[in-house]
């Protein structure tokens, strides 16, 4: 659907690895709206549609470290234990 590998939390997109090492990050319309003040961060485009602030595109040099990867992996899923 979205052109990358995802990876699934109760059958819900958490995050995907995208073209160009992007990564994919669902989270609150909320919490999406704030991240995009965050560098590297925009709303993700899928061909000509922008998505809603509930997708996000994380530059790959924002993710590059295991660190800063995983902060963005427990932003998803603390996002997603939110929307339950």
């Amino acid at each position: 659907m979205f052109g990358s590998r995802a990876f699934l939390v109760d059958g819900k997109i958490l995050v995907g690895a995208r073209t160009g090492g992007r990564l994919l990050v669902r989270v609150g319309a909320e919490h999406g709206d704030q991240l995009q003040a965050e560098p590297g961060v925009s709303r993700t485009v899928m061909g000509s549609r922008t998505m809603s602030a509930n997708w996000l595109d994380v530059a790959a040099e924002a993710v590059a470290g295991d660190d800063a990867l995983m902060a963005w992996i427990d932003i998803a899923r603390e996002d997603a234990a939110g929307a339950e």
